[in-house]
Parts: structure tokens; sequence; C-alpha cells
């Protein structure tokens, strides 16, 4: 996502679908619980047990769908960039993979990464933060550190040899009583979403630093947009009472209010194009919203992605 997010306040825009109302059959065959966006490209991954590539341009698969997983995939993030090149998805099975974006090739399976469904994942540039049915919210360090010189405080050390490998568990936070169902990382910053409320953690103090409430319903994604010196200016979230909401810092205090809203009324297809399973999904929940400068997308309980173009004129 763009540090300059802000197209999206703009009133005009088009909504398009995935897959292509021409082309059905590129589509998952169950529904999507997670999508990420950057540039031309969207991630989107299913309980059909695939991840799907896409192309925004053309609204069509870059190449065939990601499989291996033995149970539904429930998490994704990407970073095309030629010198990260890479998507990481989490699974029902606890489990985290690491592919290659250019090549399809799986580069790190981590088993058993929580116990039950990992629900969310985010990475930055040092670390990956996973969130589980389990409760937990786990720090993996996405390259080798050396215990002497680039070990952080807080993380434990290895049992064995003086090298974090990379993905390797570094620190476990009791982030939230309920199970954790989204994260977003940058820096020292840690945004989370649960049953009950979204939170903003100092990582490297370990403490909760904003409690934001106002949805009726579960979070079940959140997004940042972050300032030049890595201050939070908006939080985006995404819930089961079918609203994405936009947050900003109530000035000269700690507490945060709604800005502006979005509701959904439902992840049904266009007329004429069904799901594989034959049948259209009408529920408001939203399971995954992500955002860059230009785009604003959200995912739910159906078979497609619904995206607002901002810079488009609207249809």
């Amino acid at each position: 996502m763009s540090e300059s997010s802000t197209n999206w306040n703009l009133d005009g825009h088009r909504q398009l679908q995935l897959p292509h109302p021409d082309h059905p059959q590129d589509g998952h065959t169950d529904m999507v619980y997670a999508v990420s966006v950057q540039g031309d490209y969207l991630v989107s991954v299913s309980a059909d047990r695939t991840a799907r590539v896409w192309d925004l341009r053309t609204q069509r698969l870059l190449y065939p769908a990601l499989s291996g997983h033995t149970g539904s995939v429930t998490a994704v993030q990407f970073d095309a960039a030629a010198h990260k090149d890479v998507i990481i998805v989490g699974d029902a099975d606890g489990n985290v993979m690491v592919w290659r974006f250019s090549t399809r090739e799986t580069v790190k399976t981590i088993v058993e990464a929580h116990v039950g469904d990992v629900l969310c994942l985010h990475f930055d540039h040092r670390y990956l933060v996973t969130g589980g049915k389990d409760g937990k919210i786990k720090l993996w360090n996405r390259h080798s550190l050396d215990v002497n010189t680039d070990l952080p405080g807080f993380a434990a050390r290895p049992a064995e040899g003086d090298r974090h490998q990379e993905y390797s568990l570094l620190a476990t936070f009791d982030g939230h009583d309920k199970a954790v169902l989204a994260l977003k990382l940058k820096d020292n910053v840690l945004v989370s979403g649960s049953g009950d409320s979204t939170k903003i953690y100092d990582v490297d103090q370990h403490a909760e630093i904003a409690y934001l409430e106002g949805h009726t319903n579960l979070i079940r994604s959140v997004q940042a947009v972050f300032g030049d010196n890595a201050e939070v200016k908006t939080i985006v979230t995404g819930s089961y009472d079918g609203s994405i909401r936009f947050w900003e810092q109530v000035p000269g205090s700690h507490e945060w209010r709604t800005q502006q809203q979005f509701h959904i009324s439902g992840f049904e297809m266009h007329e004429g194009v069904h799901s594989d399973n034959g049948a259209n999904v009408f529920s408001n929940r939203i399971s995954s919203v992500d955002l860059d400068a230009e785009r604003l997308v959200c995912a739910g309980h159906g078979p497609i992605v619904r995206v607002w173009d901002f810079r488009l004129p609207r249809k």
C-alpha cells in the first residue's frame, strides 16, 4: 500500500470484479477469505485451498492458481517488487507458506505456526507477524539474524547456535482475549483487530497505545496509512457489520474517531454469473480489505472481489 493513499477520498470511482464476467472459470470455487493489492496486481486466497494472482488491467489470472494446502487458505500478503518478490499465505491448518511471486516457487513452509487457523498476517522489510485462532500474535524474522549483533532486545535467543535462520519465531504477543483476525505492521507500530476492538501497539515496548471501537461486529481486516516519520495517519477497518471505516486521531488526544464509512450490500456475482457451487452469496460480511493510492478492494462471504478504482469516473 502506498504511504500517500489519499485518492480514495474522492467521490468518483468505478467498480470492477474478479473474475471478469466473461471468464468466470478463472474464479475461486468457494468463498474468498483475503485479498492483497499492489499496483496492477492482486492476490486472493480462498476456502478452495488456492491462492490466485490477478492482473487488474485484464481482470484475468496472471498464471495458474497456487496450490498445495490441505485446508482453506485464510490470509495473504505479497510484494511483487523484483528485490522482494514474495507471496506469504496462511492456512486453516496453522501453516504459513512463502512463495516467490515471479516464479511460483515455494521458498519456505512454517509448519504449525499457530494452533488452529492462521487468520491474518503482515510483513515489512524486517518482520512477519501472524495472528491466529489461538489468540496469539507471533513475530518472525524475514532474514537471518546474528544474535550477537542483530537480535532485537525483545526477542528470545535461539536454542542452538548464534543465528536465527529466516522465518524463525522471535516473540509471541498476547494481543487479544479472542482470536486475532487482522494485523498491520510497520517498523515499531503494530495494528491488530479482533472480535472486540482494534488496537495499536508499540512493538519494542510491548505496549498498547490506542484502542478503537465503533463497529457492531468483529473486525476482520485492518490497514494503516503512515506518515513520513512512521506515525499512523489513518486506520482502515473492515468488519462483519458490513462497513469499512476510515479512522483518524483526534488532534491533541490519544483517541481515534471515524472519518468516513463505506457500506457493502453483498458479494453477489453480476446477473448470469455464478460461482461453481451454483449460488450467489448476499451476505455483507467483509473478510478482507486492502488499498493503495488508487484503489480500495474488499472481499467477503462470496466468490467475488469488489474494487473501487478512484482514477476512473463513476458508472
